[in-house]
Parts: structure tokens; C-alpha cells; sequence
């Protein structure tokens, strides 16, 4: 299994966090889990699709060739398909895939959307074009080009605004509604981004923790837990183990080191 990342140009990085591609050319069937990481993510299967089990929910769901993948609020296990595994995908800021597509997004929050739902005319023709080229550059500069027409979007009423504040250290709900009115910041979060504010917030410090185990930056378990302010190791591992389905232990052994998209090799 082969994980890249490619960051995207210049002009675009306040809408994708990075391209990336997956490849793997194993003939056995293997189950990889996802964990939230509150970005969302567009994928493009050039050879067979996915097979998505969200747990809570009673059905799995097998992607289409082009979909995407909204919030996600616990861990998520995924069947790669036996033979060739060839998947191109956008990672995408929390913010932008309401803007591009005009969908709310707490619709997508557990669900992957078949972007053929889309009536969007421009959205076949590009999927036809990013099968029929062979580069990974050729396919970025086709998704730089649908996405030209969202390159001055700088709105600072958006909520991108409120994640500026968030990377200089703003951690509780209380300070983020005080500048912007609880239910007006419940409602944009809903729409915009598909999950409340509290669970976006703990979302993000979940990854915190994920990020130093991958990086093997940490001396402890229960200094890191207190470096993002958990202070009850209880607490810790309860809210470890919501996202990720294993405790904090279990996880740092299981970490795949091929990347951020594929955390776990469960099979």
C-alpha cells in the first residue's frame, strides 16, 4: 500500500489541505479504518470502488466511482477490493464543499455522496476527464481548474474566520460563542460544515493526539493526554476510543506507516 500527499498550488491552499493518491497492487481483500479528522474528502476510484461500514448504522455502503465524504463522527472501516486499488482524492478545508456544491452539509455527516446526485452538468465531463488522463499532476490540474471560479472566495464572515482563532488557541465552545452568538455558530456549523462546534473542536484535538503518535513526539501517554488538555486519563481514553474504536495503546501499535488516510491496518 503506497500513500502520497501533493500539496495543491499556491493560489488554492485556502481551499484544499492536499491531494493524495493511494495505490496498491495486492490481490487480497483488506479492511483499513478511518478515523475523523474534520476535513472532507472528494474521491475519484480509477479502478474498483470501496466498500464503506460506518458503524451504528445498520447498512454498509459501497461508493460509487466518485463520491464524497462528508464528517464523519466515529471511526468508519473500509474494504478495499481485491486485485488493483488505483483512488485519486482533494482534501478538502471543513469550510469550502458547502460553497462549491451549495449542500448542506449535515446531510453528508456519516454518509458518502455520489457526486452523479449532483445535477451538475460540469461534474460528468470532469470525471470522464481525470479517468482519461495517466498523471497524478494532470488530474491536480484538472481539479485546479473546475475549482478557478471559487479562487477569490476569502469571505471573512465565513467560518474560516472562526478557524484562524482556533489555531492561536481558542479550545472552549464558551469563547467561540461569545464572539459569534451560540445558536447562529450551531446553525453555520450544521450547514456548512456538518457537525456542532463541540464535536468539531473535540474532533480536532483527537487528531492532535493522533498527529504526535504518528510522529512517535510524545514521551508518554499521559503526557500527551495532558499536553491536549485532558486532565482525567478516564476521560482520555473514552473519548480515544469514541473516535478510534481502540484504546490510546492499541492504536499507537496499530499505526500504519504509510499515512494519514489509511490509520489502521485491522484486517
Amino acid at each position: 500500500m503506497k500513500f502520497k500527499k501533493y500539496n495543491p498550488s499556491k493560489a488554492y491552499e485556502h481551499l484544499i489541505a492536499y491531494f493524495w493518491t493511494i495505490k496498491s497492487s495486492s490481490c487480497d481483500t483488506s479492511t483499513y479504518r478511518f478515523v475523523p479528522d474534520a476535513y472532507v474528502d472528494w474521491v475519484f476510484h480509477l479502478e474498483s470502488p470501496w466498500q464503506c461500514d460506518f458503524p451504528d448504522v445498520e447498512c454498509q455502503s459501497k461508493t460509487g466511482k466518485f463520491h464524497v465524504f462528508g464528517q464523519i463522527k466515529k471511526y468508519i472501516d473500509v474494504s478495499l477490493p481485491k486485485g488493483h486499488l488505483n483512488a485519486f482524492g482533494v482534501k478538502f478545508h471543513p469550510w469550502v464543499a458547502n460553497k462549491i456544491w451549495k449542500v448542506d452539509m449535515h446531510y453528508l455527516t456519516n454518509e458518502c455522496l455520489n457526486l452523479t446526485d449532483i445535477d451538475l452538468p460540469e461534474m460528468e465531463i470532469l470525471q470522464e476527464q481525470i479517468c482519461a488522463v495517466n498523471t497524478t499532476q494532470e488530474r491536480i490540474q484538472l481539479i485546479e481548474t473546475y475549482l478557478l471560479p471559487y479562487i477569490c472566495y476569502n469571505d471573512e464572515k465565513s467560518l474560516k474566520t472562526i478557524f484562524k482563532q482556533l489555531d492561536i488557541g481558542i479550545q472552549h465552545i464558551s469563547e467561540l460563542e461569545a464572539n459569534f452568538g451560540r445558536r447562529r455558530l450551531q446553525q453555520r456549523f450544521k450547514n456548512e460544515i456538518g457537525i456542532s462546534p463541540k464535536l468539531f473542536l473535540r474532533t480536532l484535538r483527537i487528531n492532535g493526539v493522533i498527529e504526535q503518535m504518528k510522529n512517535k513526539s510524545m514521551s508518554s501517554l499521559t503526557q500527551l493526554a495532558l499536553e491536549h488538555h485532558y486532565f482525567d486519563q478516564t476521560h482520555f481514553i473514552k473519548d480515544f476510543k469514541q473516535f478510534t474504536g481502540l484504546n490510546p495503546s492499541k492504536f499507537l501499535k496499530s499505526i500504519n506507516p504509510d499515512g494519514d488516510i489509511l490509520n489502521l491496518h485491522i484486517d
